[in-house]
Parts: C-alpha cells; structure tokens; sequence
C-alpha cells in the first residue's frame, strides 16, 4: 500500500465507506492526505446522500464536499443510510417539480424540525416514531399554512386555501385540499383526534395530513408503519383503510409514509397528477389522474373526451359481509372534452363548431352491468365548443359495491353548431371505458 499510485489508492479508497476512510486516515498520513481529497468526499457525497453539489443539510453551501458530508452525517448518522437517500431523493423530487409547476406551494414547505424537537413530540405522544417519519420531519417540516375556515368558494387567492401539497378535488359542494402536517401540528391534533376515535388509548397513530377543511384525514400507525385515511365513517367507528400495500420485500421497516410520498413524486414527475385551474381563480394539484390507464381518451369527428376517476374514502365504507355493499366505494370523475382544429370533419364538412345536448352512461362492476343512465345536458349545462377552442371540464360522482372491477363509458350526444341553428343530424361522440377502481396508493 505505501507504494501505489496515488491514482490507485484513490481509488482503493472510494471502495470503502466514509467511515472507513475515516479510519484509514489515522493509520497512515500518505493515506490521510489522500482520504482528505475533496474529490473523494464528493463521491461519498453523491453515493449516500445523492448530492450533486457541496450543500450542507439546511441546503447551505459548505467550504468543501468533505464539510457537506459530515454536516449530513452528524444530522442523520442514527438513520441507515439507504433510508436517508431515499427520503432525500423524495423530498429532492418533489420540491423540484414545485419549483417547475406550482411554486406557491413550494414556499410553504418548511425546514427540517432537530432532533430534540423529534424528542419532545415524542414525549407529548407518550409513544415513539418509525424511523422513515423521525426522518422525513427532519428534512421537511410539512406545510405552514394559515387556519382556514368557510367555504372554498368564498375563499380568497391569498389565503393559501388550496395549497395542499397532496392536492384534492372538487365535486359539486364536496371539496378536498390535502396538506401535509407540520410536527407541531401533527402532534397538537393526534392528541386532539385520537382520544376521540379510540378512548381505551390502546392505538399509537398519528395525524400526518388533512383537508384544509377537516373534510379528510390521513394517519401512520406507529406499530405497523403503514398510512391509514379515515373513512365515511371515521367519526361513528374510527374505520381506516390502508393507503399503501402492505410491506413490499427488501424495504424499510414501516416505511409506509415515505414510501407513499415516493408514489406520490413519481406520480407528479411522470405527468399523472397535475395542476388544475379552477373556475374561480384558483390553481390546485389535481389527483384526477392524467395518463393511461387511469385516464383514457377517445375522439369521435375531431371531438376529444378524456376521462378519469379518483377514489373519495371520506365518502366509502368498507364493505361488511352480509350488509349491503351498493354503495361501500365512492368515485368522483373528472370529463374533458374539446373540439380539435385537425380531424374535425362530419357528414364531410369541417366543424366550426358542437353543442352537447345529452348524455348516456354504462356502469359496469366486473363486466356485469348494473347502471345505465340517458338524460340531458351534464351537470345542468349545454357546453358549446369551438375548433381548437378552451376544453369543457365537468366533475360528478359515482358508487361502486367492491374495491376492483368497477368501469363507466358511454357516449355524450352532439350537434354540430348549435342547438339553436344546427348545421347537420346529431351525433354520438364515444366515452372510453375508465376504471373506478382502488389504486394502491390512495391520497
């Protein structure tokens, strides 16, 4: 060893660990002097914590990457390393996509808590925390957002009303904006809430996440690690149901909460949730799912239906053997539909322009049908839509009995131009079939 290369022993080195290293470099001070090369704790850096830059862990830049490095390390040295890259690289994923899509809410994520502000909650909880939740608090404190009450559309833009970091969804007077709790938050409402739902004391969960009008509640049982969300009927029987599978081979254990946030910012840089723009001024991150296949599309004379369902738990039950289970699982849908400019030909003409007069639905539940439903207008309204014109967005709602196998397609009736001066016969424009099934990660 005294004679190799110093290229070589570099590269002896950065086979070890970090640790190691440190080791070496009390044994040899030719092996000191090459286990203090930056270019070495920059591999270290880039190979536990993802690092790609010399950033201490409140994301200020340090004097060198060995300096970054044993900031990151003195903060989570008591969590394993593959856990600490992991809740990096998700947190890391998330507040870019903020940063590209929705910076409003990137702002209201908050630095990490320290570890003795881990100890205290843990202290006012009277039970301890999974690791994976100790670790996600320390790298990102929730959402500070103001209390909120009243209604959503009575709420102005800048009252944070619907920057819910896990997004939401508006059907007729049900709306839901999910935010991820600060630890103070957390803990002030678990011991709120939890006394309520389960008076023996007997149950060690914790609030992480609600709607900004406790409309929906999202919990982590300490004992199993997995996220729960409460149900139709969370306040009568405290029934929860999982909102990540259970244990997947080679995790963490109970890393349910950082394994539901992973799903949730690889939904957001895949495309799959998205940024809504409401009718009243407001954007929100939308869980209407936006790609196949969840969302489907179909295009009948140049006109473009896209639809897609998402699961309401605090609308469900979960079904009971022997009860009647007509209506356990409750679906919202979201329809878009638009007039393209190219293909837009009917009865071989160009369409300028199409108005909806009617609506006809399928509902399937394991390819049986058990709903048809023909009427006029959708949600009360004759959409006129022009080539190459604004989509037409709708929301409704509907029930299925069981957890998987439940579909809805159909067709929405047209008339080119106008109902008042049609310009040709009308026509049926198909709905693909889309699932209304429970996913595996439910938010």
């Amino acid at each position: 060893m005294d004679h190799l290369p110093t290229m070589i022993l570099h590269n002896v080195l950065a086979k070890a660990d970090a640790k190691d290293c440190a080791r070496a470099a009390c044994v040899d001070r030719r092996w000191r002097q090459s286990v203090d090369e930056d270019s070495l704790w920059k591999e270290f850096c880039f190979r536990d914590f993802l690092l790609t830059s010399a950033i201490d862990e409140s994301g200020s830049k340090s004097s060198s990457y060995k300096e970054a490095y044993i900031s990151w390390h003195n903060k989570f040295a008591r969590y394993p390393i593959p856990l600490v890259s992991r809740a990096r690289q998700c947190w890391d994923r998330i507040k870019s996509w903020l940063c590209s899509n929705f910076a409003e809410v990137l702002t209201t994520l908050a630095p990490g808590v320290s570890w003795a502000e881990i100890e205290k909650a843990e202290r006012q909880l009277r039970f301890t925390l999974p690791d994976s939740v100790r670790l996600l608090y320390q790298m990102c404190n929730g959402q500070v957002l103001p209390e909120i009450r009243g209604q959503a559309e009575d709420m102005h833009p800048d009252n944070n009303f619907f920057l819910g970091l896990l997004g939401g969804y508006h059907v007729y007077e049900h709306f839901v904006n999910v935010r991820l709790l600060s630890l103070k938050e957390m803990v002030k409402l678990t011991n709120l809430v939890l006394p309520r739902l389960y008076p023996a004391g007997d149950v060690k969960r914790i609030m992480i996440a609600r709607s900004c009008n406790f409309g929906k509640f999202f919990f982590v049982d300490c004992n199993d690690g997995l996220v729960y969300v409460g149900t139709g009927r969370l306040e009568e029987d405290a029934e929860m149901m999982p909102c990540v599978p259970l244990q997947e081979p080679n995790s963490s254990p109970k890393d349910g909460m950082l394994r539901w946030l992973e799903n949730f910012s690889h939904c957001l840089q895949n495309g799959m949730y998205g940024v809504r723009q409401h009718d009243y001024g407001f954007r929100s991150i939308s869980l209407f799912p936006l790609k196949e296949p969840s969302c489907t599309q179909a295009i009948t004379y140049g006109l473009q239906v896209k639809c897609a369902a998402v699961f309401l738990p605090e609308l469900s039950r979960i079904e009971v053997p022997g009860e009647s289970n007509d209506e356990s699982y409750m679906f919202a849908y979201s329809v878009r539909m638009r007039l393209l400019e190219e293909g837009n030909r009917y009865c071989g003409k160009v369409m300028e322009s199409a108005q909806l007069v009617g609506r006809h639905w399928i509902i399937r539940f394991n390819k049986e049908i058990t709903g048809e439903v023909r009427g006029e207008a959708v949600i009360g309204l004759y959409p006129l839509l022009r080539a190459g014109g604004e989509e037409f967005v709708y929301e409704s709602r509907s029930a299925q009995k069981g957890r998987r196998g439940g579909s809805m397609e159909g067709d929405f009736i047209f008339v080119p131009g106008r109902i008042s001066k049609p310009e040709g016969a009308q026509f049926a424009a198909y709905i693909a079939r889309f699932p209304l099934d429970l996913p595996d990660y439910i938010y």
